[in-house]
Order: C-alpha cells, then structure tokens, then sequence
C-alpha cells in the first residue's frame, strides 16, 4: 500500500516512529472504533473467520491482527524459548518456531494441551525434528505442566514468551498464571489470549464454561491484584483491532 497523497510522511524514522505512536494511542483510546470491532468480530464469527488461516501450511486458529501482533513482540523480545497451551491444530507452535528462526537458529517451542490428536502430531511432524518443537498431553495448569515448564527453561536466563491459550475460565487461566510466573526470568511476557470473551454479549458462548465475569480478562486483573511483579503491556495489547487478546498481555518486571 503505498502512502497516501494527502499525508505528508515524516522523512525520518525516528519521526515516523513517533506518529505513529500516535495514531497507536488515538486508536486505542476509541471507544467507537473498539465498538465496531466488536461488530465486525461478531459478523465474522458467523462464517468462522478465526479458523480460515494457515501459517507454513499448518492451521493456525488466529485473527492476523495476533499473528503479526506476536511477530512484533517476538522480534522485540528475541526470547529463545516460547511456551504455548493451547496446541489445537498446531499453527500457533510452527508461526513461534519460524519467527524465532529469523534470529535464533536453536530457538525451542513448547506446547501443552489436555488433548492433542492425531491430526495435530501429523501437522507438526516434520517441525519436531530435532526437538524444535515439543508437545506434552498434560492439564496446563497441573503440576506436571509445571514440571515440563521447569524442565524446557532449566538453562535459560533469558525473558520468555507464553501464550495461554487453553481453557478460558477465570480459576483455569489464573491457575496457569500462577503455575507459571514463578518460573519465568524477568522481562518475560504473557499473552493471554480470548481476554475478548468479556467484551461479547453475555452467554455469547453457551456452550462453554466461560462467559462475561468469568474468563481470561476476569483472571489477568485478579493475578496482577496479587502479584505486583508484573504489568498489563498497553503498547502492546491494544494494538490490534481484531485481536483477542486486548489488555491480557502483561510483562514481568522483578521477580
């Protein structure tokens, strides 16, 4: 797209970095524009807009807003390990293992689900050559989704990406945040993902457990009530528009 006519672009980067910046909080300040996102998500749930995407191939159950959302931090952060609960069709595992390949050669993924099926070991086959990937059938809020954690981080120093993406309740999101936290080297983040569910209508999703008061928005607040070593990452998790993660990526900031 090229730049349009009538907007004088900023001869610098540095000057361009700041406007955009600004457009940035415009943006996320807009209760209108975040409305009619929330139209739009509803619209295009209808036709399963979430599910149509591929990364390498491989289905990733992501809006791209997310998709590049995560390229940036990933970039940003160049964390050599990336920690995921949520496996699904496994297109979430192959987009963190190939970003972290545009700088890390040995970069690692790990992730956990309570079910992984066949389809999914078949999609990521040729992607755990070599323990690029790992996937572990397990409850990721248990004690032995601890253990693997441990086990994955046991020589890194470095911050960390996680994406929880499992189970969407308030009591299991928070128990993973609790399972977790304590493991992570300072400056790791957190995207908690489906933070949106307390933006739709109330019993929009009447087949789950989850709903408005009681899903992975209702568990971030709660955590960071108490525990004052990390913080919720406006910059980063009100960037997207079609995202689902708004105001559920937070940081660590001590330990």
């Amino acid at each position: 797209m090229s730049e349009s006519k009538d907007f004088n672009a900023p001869e610098n980067n540095e000057e361009f970095s700041k406007e955009r910046n600004t457009w940035r909080i415009k943006m996320a300040e807009s209760a209108e524009l975040r409305k009619k996102a929330i139209e739009l998500t509803l619209m295009s749930n209808k036709f399963k807009y979430g599910y149509q995407f591929e990364w390498c191939g491989v289905p990733i159950i992501r809006h791209p807003d997310d998709i590049v959302l995560q390229q940036e931090i990933v970039w940003s952060l160049r964390p050599t390990h990336i920690i995921e609960t949520g496996v699904a069709r496994g297109g979430s595992l192959v987009l963190s293992s190939t970003l972290m390949k545009l700088y890390e050669k040995s970069g690692k993924v790990l992730g956990l689900d309570i079910k992984i099926y066949d389809h999914t070991i078949e999609n990521l086959a040729s992607w755990m050559i070599n323990d690029q990937i790992k996937i572990f059938e397990c409850d990721s809020a248990s004690k032995t989704a601890e253990f693997h954690v441990q086990d994955f981080l046991k020589d890194n120093k470095q911050p960390v990406l996680v994406v929880l993406d499992s189970n969407h309740t308030e009591n299991h999101v928070l128990n993973e945040l609790n399972c977790f936290a304590p493991l992570l080297p300072v400056g790791s983040i957190i995207i908690v993902a489906d933070t949106i569910i307390e933006e739709m209508p109330k019993d929009y999703y009447s087949d789950r457990s989850w709903n408005v008061g009681n899903n992975p928005l209702t568990a971030v607040d709660k955590f960071l009530e108490l525990n004052n070593n990390f913080i919720k990452d406006l910059s980063w998790s009100r960037r997207s528009l079609m995202g689902e993660c708004r105001d559920g990526i937070i940081c660590k900031i001590s330990n």
